[in-house]
């Protein structure tokens, strides 16, 4: 059975890879990426979006974790995650590629700043510049180039007009000089879903700049991931006493005053989740894509890493992890399987003192099922 356990949670425990550090994930491609610029995860259903079309200069950190929130654009409510430069929503009504939308955070920011981009002077049709009637706004360089380089994959060939609209969205003024929220004063333009921003003395690739327009719209990063830590009870025996609780205490000391005569070298726990219920537009999407093993230490607590996910209208889960073992019967000790203790998580404050019944008996513990 140990070696079943093993199998297991080898498949289940494939490592991640982020720009800054990642948990194990699920999955043997990469669903989720941890930033403790931030401290918050870009996870499922937002990862493969963000990562696929721009990543880190298009859409900036993750600045909270993945939430309800509603949509000024339609007033209903949408699973949403908050990043530096723009909102991404998921729409699950929506075919693929189309499940995840942006929001139009251009028009939204200069609303809050009481601007109405219906009255900025328009544009003429000129040579050398894109002109578009559905505004009437141009795009000329040092911007034209830009806008066309980037755009959403809608599976087209290169990047299509329809992609770098559905990207950045139609111009909605004409080049201005503009102080940002930086105190810079720049040559700015606006877009339905951006601010360009001309930078002549960055470097050529860092001149043209997007705007923070999610941190200006929402505020600061708020901590989406935190630390759990607490102490371990081992319960010895079989089905019935586990299930009853007897004989339960400290880890180690239970294990080791064990008439079975155990000699365990090695546990941990494993931490995992968010599930949701069924009810949670993420049911079924988002679920279950972290995974990590904790260590039960010598002093029977354990404690994890600090960036535990938090799952706003989730959960995440502490299940019994990997057992190294043997009984003086030759049999292997083995974690009982099932049970799990459920977590509320607040990211940037600790979960401390959670206490865990690590059930272990020798034999597999499925027979008898």
């Amino acid at each position: 059975m140990h070696r079943f356990l093993l199998a297991l949670l080898a498949l289940l425990l494939v490592p991640g890879a982020g720009s800054a550090s990642a948990a194990p994930s699920r999955q043997e491609r990469t669903t989720a990426v941890f930033f403790r610029e931030t401290q918050n995860w870009v996870a499922p259903p937002f990862y493969d979006f963000w990562s696929g079309n721009g990543g880190l200069p298009i859409f900036g950190y993750p600045l909270a974790p993945t939430d309800l929130m509603t949509s000024p654009d339609d007033g209903k409510v949408y699973a949403t995650q908050i990043f530096e430069r723009n909102r991404l929503e998921y729409h699950p009504e929506n075919p693929a590629p189309y499940r995840v939308q942006l929001g139009r955070l251009g028009v939204e920011v200069l609303q809050k700043q009481g601007r109405n981009w219906q009255d900025f002077p328009k544009g003429e049709p000129k040579r050398g510049c894109d002109f578009f009637p559905e505004t009437g706004h141009t795009l000329c360089e040092p911007f034209r180039s830009y806008w066309r380089r980037y755009g959403l994959d809608l599976g087209t060939r290169g990047v299509a007009r329809a992609e770098s609209i559905a990207l950045f969205g139609l111009p909605i003024s004409e080049p201005m000089m503009e102080t940002n929220a930086d105190g810079a004063t720049v040559l700015t333009q606006w877009f339905e879903r951006a601010r360009f921003e001309y930078h002549p003395n960055n470097p050529p690739q860092y001149r043209v700049l997007l705007g923070l327009l999610g941190k200006e719209l929402y505020g600061p990063y708020r901590p989406g991931a935190a630390s759990v830590s607490g102490k371990v009870n081992a319960v010895l025996g079989n089905k019935e006493t586990i299930e009853a609780g007897i004989d339960d205490g400290p880890f180690w000391e239970t294990v080791n005053r064990s008439s079975s005569g155990m000699q365990i070298s090695k546990a941990s726990l494993l931490i995992r989740g968010p599930f949701y219920p069924e009810d949670h537009p993420l049911f079924g999407v988002a679920d279950d894509w972290f995974g990590t093993l904790v260590e039960i230490k010598p002093d029977n607590t354990f404690a994890s890493t600090d960036f535990i996910p938090e799952a706003p209208g989730g959960r995440m889960e502490i299940w019994h992890g990997m057992i190294e073992g043997m009984c003086n019967d030759g049999q292997e000790a083995s974690f009982y399987p099932f049970g799990g203790t459920e977590l509320s998580l607040v990211g940037g404050q600790p979960l401390n003192d959670v206490r865990f019944f690590a059930n272990i008996f020798c034999g597999d513990p499925l027979s008898g099922f």
